[in-house]
C-alpha cells in the first residue's frame, strides 16, 4: 500500500530500476513505431519521409532539402538541431534510424523525470512512480507514435534545463536551453513565454528580476529572430515560410471578422478542445494549474491547440504537444508536495488508510490509457499480405532511380532513391499539411518509375490514361502496380 511517507519520504531502491524502465519504454516504442506502424505502411512522407530525405540530401550537399516541401526545412521550420543527426544518418542511412533516435530521446526524457524528482527530494519509489506516469502520459504517446519529429529533442533538453536551474548547474542549464531553442520555432515561443513568466514572478516576489529569467526570455527572442532571417533566406525571396506555415493552422487568420469570430468560437467550444483539456490536464489530476510559473507555458501550448483549425492538433495530439510535457511535469512535481502537506489532505489519507493515494494513482493511469487509446495506437498492426506485396514491388526499383510514390510508400523508398509524392495525393495533402509549395512527381514530373497502390489511392481517369501512355506496367501484385517510363 502506498502511503504519504512512501510518496514524499526516503526509501532505498536501486537507481538501475529507473534505467530498466527507460530502456523498456524505448524498446516498446521502437517495436511499435518500426514494426507495427512503419513496416505495415502507417508511416508517411509527412513527416518521417521528409526528415529522412532531408538528411540524405544534406549528405549530398543540399542542406535539409526535401522534394515534399519544395525546398529546405529551414524555410517552414527553424530546426538546426536536425544537423546533429547528419553524422548518425551517415553511419546508419535508414529511415528507421530516425525512429530509433526518437524513441531514445523520449525514453531519456523519462530518466530525466526520475533524476529531477530525486532533485526535488522525492523518494526513489515516488520518483519511479513519476517516471512511470511520464511513460504512460498521452501527450508523450502522441509524439512517439506519429513518425519522427525534431521536437523530440525538446523534451529531454527542457528537462535538462530545469535540472540545471534546480541544481544551479549552468552547464546543464545552458546545454538544455540551447538544444531546446534549436529544436523548433514552436518551442522557442514557449521558452519565451516561460522567460516572461519568470521575470514577472521574480519582480512580483523580490522587486527585481533574476539573471536567469532575463537570459531565457532574450535567448528566445534572439532565436526566433534568427529563425525568421534563416527562413526568409531559405524561402528564396518569398515571405518567410516559417510565418506562413504557422498561420496555416488557423484558417480564420486573414478572414473578415464576420467570418473569423464564428469560426474561432466554434473551434474553441468543440469536442476536440474538450478532448485536449482532458489529455493535457486530467493525467495530472489538474494539479499543475496550481503552479502557474511552470504551468502557464504548457497552457500556451494547449491554447495553440484549442485555437487551431487543424483536426490533427485536436484529435491525434501528435508532435504539437511536445513542448508542454516538461513544463507540466515540473509543475506537477512542484505542487504535489504542497498538496500532500495540506492538513485536510493528510487527515483524509489517514482516515481512508491511504486509499485516496491509491485511487488517485489508479485514476491517473486509467485516464492516461483511455486518451492514448483514442490516438494512432489504433493503426498499429502486423504487416499483412498487401504490405508484403508492396515490399516486393519496391525491391524491383533500382537504387538512385527517380520514383513517384504515395504518401504511405514514400518513406520506404527515401533512403535509396529520389522519391516524389504523386501530384494528385500531394495536392490533397497540401492544405492539411500546411505546405506552401512542393516538387511533385507524376504527372507533373516524368519520374523513371511510378508505384500505384490501388487499394489505398485511386488516380483520376485522365491521369491513368496519361500514365499508360507514358509508362509501361512491369509488375502488378495484390493491387500494387509498378510502371517504368517508356524509353
Amino acid at each position: 500500500m502506498l502511503s504519504f511517507k512512501s510518496i514524499l519520504g526516503q526509501t532505498k531502491k536501486p537507481v538501475f530500476l529507473a534505467v530498466v524502465i527507460t530502456l523498456l519504454f524505448a524498446a516498446v516504442i521502437m517495436y511499435i513505431t518500426i514494426h507495427l506502424l512503419h513496416d505495415s505502411y502507417h508511416s508517411s512522407a509527412f513527416d518521417l519521409g521528409v526528415f529522412a530525405q532531408e538528411l540524405k540530401n544534406t549528405l549530398q550537399g543540399q542542406i535539409l532539402y526535401s522534394s515534399a516541401i519544395g525546398g529546405s526545412q529551414f524555410a517552414p521550420h527553424f530546426s538546426p538541431v536536425l544537423l546533429l543527426l547528419v553524422p548518425i544518418y551517415w553511419l546508419f542511412p535508414h529511415v528507421q534510424t530516425l525512429l530509433v533516435v526518437q524513441a531514445l530521446l523520449l525514453a531519456f526524457g523519462g530518466y530525466m523525470i526520475y533524476v529531477l524528482a530525486r532533485e526535488y527530494k522525492y523518494s526513489h519509489r515516488a520518483s519511479l512512480i513519476l517516471e512511470g506516469l511520464y511513460f504512460i502520459n498521452p501527450l508523450l504517446w502522441g509524439v512517439a507514435l506519429f513518425d519522427f519529429h525534431e521536437v523530440a529533442f525538446a523534451i529531454p533538453a527542457l528537462l535538462l534545463m530545469f535540472l540545471g536551474l534546480k541544481k544551479k548547474d549552468w552547464v546543464f542549464f545552458g546545454i538544455g536551453l540551447l538544444i531546446a531553442l534549436a529544436s523548433k520555432e514552436d518551442v522557442v515561443i514557449v521558452i519565451g513565454v516561460f522567460g516572461a513568466v519568470l521575470m514577472i514572478a521574480d519582480y512580483w516576489k523580490n522587486k527585481r528580476v533574476e539573471k536567469t529569467s532575463v537570459i531565457v526570455f532574450f535567448a528566445a527572442i534572439l532565436a526566433y529572430g534568427i529563425g525568421i532571417v534563416v527562413s526568409h533566406l531559405a524561402s528564396q525571396g518569398e515571405s518567410p515560410r516559417m510565418l506562413t506555415y504557422l498561420t496555416s493552422r488557423y484558417a480564420y487568420v486573414g478572414e473578415p471578422l464576420s467570418q473569423a469570430i464564428p469560426l474561432v468560437t466554434t473551434t474553441i467550444f468543440s469536442t476536440g478542445s474538450l478532448f485536449l483539456i482532458i489529455a493535457y490536464l486530467a493525467p495530472f489530476a489538474f494539479l499543475p494549474i496550481l503552479s502557474p510559473k511552470c504551468c502557464i507555458p504548457a497552457l500556451v501550448v494547449l491554447l495553440e491547440g484549442i485555437l487551431s483549425t487543424n483536426d490533427n492538433q485536436h484529435t491525434m495530439l501528435m508532435q504539437y504537444t511536445a513542448a508542454a510535457i516538461p513544463f507540466l511535469f515540473v509543475a506537477f512535481k512542484e505542487v504535489l508536495p504542497k498538496v500532500m502537506a495540506n492538513k485536510d489532505i493528510q487527515s483524509l489519507i489517514q482516515k481512508t488508510k491511504n486509499r485516496v493515494v491509491n485511487y488517485s494513482l489508479v485514476f491517473l493511469v486509467i485516464i492516461s490509457l483511455a486518451v492514448i487509446s483514442e490516438g494512432r495506437i489504433q493503426k498499429a498492426s502486423l504487416p499483412n499480405a498487401h504490405d508484403d506485396a508492396i515490399n516486393q514491388i519496391i525491391a524491383l526499383i533500382p537504387d538512385n532511380a527517380t520514383v513517384t510514390a504515395s504518401n504511405a510508400i514514400f518513406s520506404h523508398l527515401v533512403s535509396r532513391t529520389d522519391v516524389f509524392l504523386d501530384a494528385q495525393e500531394g495536392t490533397k495533402m497540401q492544405t492539411s499539411a500546411g505546405i506552401v509549395k512542393s516538387d511533385w512527381g507524376f504527372p507533373d514530373k516524368n519520374t523513371e518509375y511510378v508505384i500505384l497502390d490501388t487499394e489505398n489511392i485511386s488516380m483520376m481517369a485522365p491521369d491513368i490514361i496519361l500514365l499508360k501512355n507514358r509508362y509501361t506496367q512491369i509488375k502488378i501484385l495484390d493491387g500494387v502496380e509498378l510502371y517504368r517510363l517508356n524509353a
